[in-house]
């Protein structure tokens, strides 16, 4: 029995460290639900460790994704991207990313332009 129990306990450890493996979205720049009045030039977004950025686009008020880029070819924990001119209204940032170990992570991004 307490041979079961180490092993159920090996097993939780194991499966919160794989957990915790995945990159995540530690801080955005607009950041989400923010409302600006003044049009960002640039998106940055930092990680809780180098992800791979595979795609990333923003649309205003439910139209057309529109695509941002270049993106960066290599793995990093932060990564600023130029934004197109925008006009005020809301928008939707979509990105997805992948960490070291292979895991997609996915996310979105809403912030509100007044002007």
């Amino acid at each position: 029995m307490k041979g079961a129990r180490a092993l159920a306990g090996w097993l939780l450890v194991i499966a919160s460290a794989c957990a915790q493996a995945h990159a995540h979205l530690q801080q955005a720049t607009p950041a989400d639900g923010s409302v600006l009045d003044a049009a960002p030039t640039q998106l940055a977004l930092r990680f809780s460790e180098a992800a791979q950025l595979t795609a990333l686009s923003i649309a205003k008020d439910g139209g057309a994704q529109q695509k941002l880029a270049p993106l960066p070819e290599k793995p990093q924990a932060t990564i600023v991207v130029a934004l197109p001119a925008l006009t005020p209204g809301h928008y939707v940032v979509t990105w997805r990313a992948v960490s070291a170990d292979g895991h997609v992570v996915p996310g979105q991004i809403r912030f509100t332009l007044t002007r």
